[in-house]
């Protein structure tokens, strides 16, 4: 990428971070800027990695974990109102 425009790729970095999809345009410059990104950047040492994964892991195991309670909360709100109802 001859002229790498780090605030418009970071816009689109966090369209990809919230799940938005980008038009073919779109995409083909994130991916570009991501390319221009990795020359970049030096190699990682293995432990680096190894950490980089395990936390990487950890928050996949808490975004499961927060889904959960998401839908626990869900059906106790439920039940509540349906109490709440019973006394009305």
């Amino acid at each position: 990428m001859p002229d790498f425009d780090y605030e418009a790729w970071w816009s689109l970095q966090l369209r990809v971070a919230k799940g938005e999809t980008l038009l073919a345009q779109e995409a083909q410059a994130y991916q570009a800027g991501l390319g221009d990104l990795d020359s970049q950047t030096e190699p990682v040492e293995g432990d680096t990695v190894l950490y980089l994964r395990t936390l990487r892991a950890a928050i996949s195991r808490a975004a499961d974990q927060h889904a959960t309670l998401t839908a626990r909360s869900a059906e106790l709100d439920t039940k509540i109102a349906a109490l709440e109802d019973l006394l009305n």
